[in-house]
């Protein structure tokens, strides 16, 4: 590892453990700030895309973008129609512009909203798809207007910082009066007992269920939580306050 990249991975562990401290989403977005944008991507928000039947409902959860853009991608109903958006419908992975560029057909209409988009001085961006608490699609987006999005640790650390970025604003979201309950009340028990290291088999022994019968409330879990093992689901639940 190079001093400059070094330099960097302390820098995300340190703005990482800067953000665990703020106490709204204002004080969230201003102490990410500065290093996204030494990554070159100074524009930053998490959004929703997508309720969770997956019509389209696109509206800012926290952080702001670039105001101008963000105006006309909403007024053009560009977020329906983006592949670069659809693509959070299929992955979890953080994934950029370019890399839907190249691994999807691309029609004149996508051409045209990504040179519209570097009109504004957004060249390339960063999606990091994250499932909201009420099961909607969202992401945290980054874009700029030079970001060297080829360079792994340059991605990488806006990766990351992403991830902790949508963990501390699901903390300092206000709660919804009346949201039904994302996980079933098994569901969470389950969970519960993930975060505490137990097996499959022991927990069904303590909530006298069968081992099969805990698995597919485990798997229902990950599904509603959009992660891949009970391990995550249980620190997904647990950010978002979930579980006790």
């Amino acid at each position: 590892m190079s001093a400059d990249e070094n330099q960097l991975a302390r820098r995300t562990f340190d703005c990482i453990a800067d953000m665990k401290r703020a106490n709204s989403p204002a004080d969230l977005s201003a102490r990410a700030a500065p290093l996204f944008a030494d990554l070159g991507l100074p524009f930053f928000a998490l959004a929703r895309f997508f309720r969770p039947d997956r019509a389209p409902d696109v509206s800012v959860l926290a952080g702001s973008f670039q105001p101008d853009w963000s105006s006309r991608y909403v007024a053009n109903g560009y977020g329906s129609r983006s592949l670069i958006v659809r693509e959070m419908l299929g992955t979890k992975d953080p994934y950029s512009w370019g890399d839907v560029m190249l691994r999807r057909p691309v029609d004149e209409h996508q051409m045209r909203i990504k040179a519209e988009a570097g009109d504004f001085g957004l060249a390339d961006g960063l999606f990091t798809p994250v499932r909201w608490v009420d099961g909607s699609y969202a992401a945290v987006v980054l874009a700029g207007p030079a970001p060297d999005l080829e360079d792994s640790f340059v991605r990488t650390s806006a990766g990351i910082l992403s991830g902790f970025y949508a963990a501390e604003a699901r903390r300092l979201a206000p709660a919804s009066p009346g949201t039904t309950p994302l996980l079933s009340h098994r569901q969470r028990e389950c969970l519960a007992w993930v975060r505490q290291g137990k097996s499959s088999a022991t927990i069904s022994t303590i909530l006298g269920l069968s081992v099969q019968t805990v698995d597919e409330h485990l798997a229902a879990a990950c599904r509603k939580l959009g992660v891949r093992t009970r391990v995550q689901a249980a620190v997904e639940a647990s950010l978002a306050g979930l579980i006790d």
